[in-house]
């Protein structure tokens, strides 16, 4: 079985932290492929003429044009992408681009099917390649391109999501509220499947606390709440700074904030948050620890007390599953798959979007006894090997009906 995976959510040597998941699962493909089977990805890379020159897109230029990540083999074309203003075309670019990709590496790799990653734009790409190439597809759903961009400005941009998912052999909803959400925009349901992300259990396991609090140099004394991401608006960051300063006004203590994620595209967002923090005078209970390795993740999950998901839509958001990994009960919003994780209140609590609901559930989470082994072993049933034999289940059995009506 030869896979092509095809997915703009990778990560790269300049964007290590980038789409960490999606690498996770292909590699985890991959490697229960062994000697049956090969799986290559093409990861299209975004571009405009002059953007070499903006800061915040200066990364890509940084991502070569072909890398070796262990087992897999990966080639990263670039597509024009117009911010704001063409966005809709950005599905018929990335078709050129992987098109373009792949007409050497069809030669030495004939692959059985074509594995996308979000139904737009490597979806939509996807439907016409496989018609291009005969070959059977598959789309995988990671969030946004269900619960966000079916409604925004650009209503085409709707029609190409559902364009997708109406001629893929198979969609996968990496929670069912993904897959609820696709049969709702005209997935079959009869081709709708859910297969839930995993958690790397070799690199998210508990450590110390005391011992990952002087490694990271945060305080000893007091409570400590993380939250994990990238800085842009949907995670709702300003919510939890507001739910802290809610607790002040109460003459409550107030535990330690530490937010890790870097900004991203997004440079309003970032200084509109330090504006938050600052003209409520919490310089000194909240720290901004920028971008961190998923390596070194375990070490500030585990020095914190409670982990704060305050998000407005997720997918299968893998930072609730990585804190539970490392004992570290969690609350967080109730939207999309959040309530499939967190389906017990012995790993969690979830709370509604606002920042006086947000207090309240930290509150709580503060002063109730957690089992750290419950939640521990409840994360350790969650393996990307298991996610991965999945896959490839669907995998063989689009593969199988294709050949049998091709």
């Amino acid at each position: 079985m030869n896979i092509l995976s095809v997915t703009t959510l990778f990560p790269s040597r300049a964007q290590p932290v980038h789409a960490v998941f999606v690498h996770n699962r292909l590699k985890q493909v991959a490697e229960l492929l062994e000697d049956r089977g090969e799986l290559r990805v093409i990861v299209p890379i975004p571009y405009f003429p002059f953007d070499r020159h903006i800061p915040k897109y200066a990364d890509r230029h940084r991502i070569p044009h072909s890398d070796q990540m262990g087992r897999l083999a990966v080639l990263y074309p670039r597509y024009l992408s117009i911010p704001a203003i063409l966005k809709p075309l950005d599905g018929f670019f990335v078709l050129l681009a992987v098109w373009w990709a792949a007409r050497r590496m069809r030669k030495a790799f004939d692959f059985d099917v074509i594995d996308a990653h979000l139904a737009f734009p490597d979806g939509f790409a996807g439907v016409f390649l496989a018609w291009l190439w005969k070959k059977p597809l598959t789309i995988t759903l990671r969030g946004h391109d269900v619960n966000v961009l079916p409604t925004d400005r650009f209503p085409i941009r709707k029609r190409q999501i559902q364009f997708a998912l109406k001629h893929a052999d198979r969609v996968i909803g990496v929670a069912d509220a993904l897959r609820r959400g696709a049969i709702a925009l005209g997935a079959d349901p009869s081709k709708a499947v859910t297969i839930s992300n995993g958690v790397d259990l070799e690199k998210f396991f508990p450590v110390p606390k005391a011992e990952a609090r002087q490694r990271l140099g945060l305080p000893s004394n007091r409570r400590i709440v993380l939250s994990v991401g990238r800085i842009v608006e949907n995670k709702g960051y300003h919510l939890i700074v507001e739910a802290l300063h809610l607790m002040r006004m109460t003459g409550r203590s107030i535990p330690f904030l530490v937010i890790v994620g870097g900004a991203a595209d997004e440079a309003i967002y970032p200084a509109k948050l330090r504006e938050t923090i600052a003209n409520l005078e919490m310089e000194n209970d909240v720290l901004m620890a920028g971008a961190q390795l998923n390596e070194t993740l375990r070490d500030w999950y585990s020095a914190a007390d409670v982990y704060c998901l305050a998000s407005e839509t997720e997918g299968w958001p893998n930072v609730l599953l990585e804190s539970l990994a490392c004992g570290t009960p969690v609350i967080s919003t109730n939207t999309w798959g959040t309530p499939e994780i967190i389906c017990s209140d012995e790993y969690g609590l979830l709370v509604e979007r606002s920042a006086e609901r947000i207090a309240a559930g930290l509150q709580t989470a503060l002063t109730k006894e957690w089992k750290s082994q419950v939640m521990i072993d409840y994360a350790s049933n969650h393996t990307w090997q298991k996610t991965a034999e999945k896959v490839i289940e669907n995998f063989a059995a689009v593969i199988k009906l294709h050949r049998t009506n091709p």
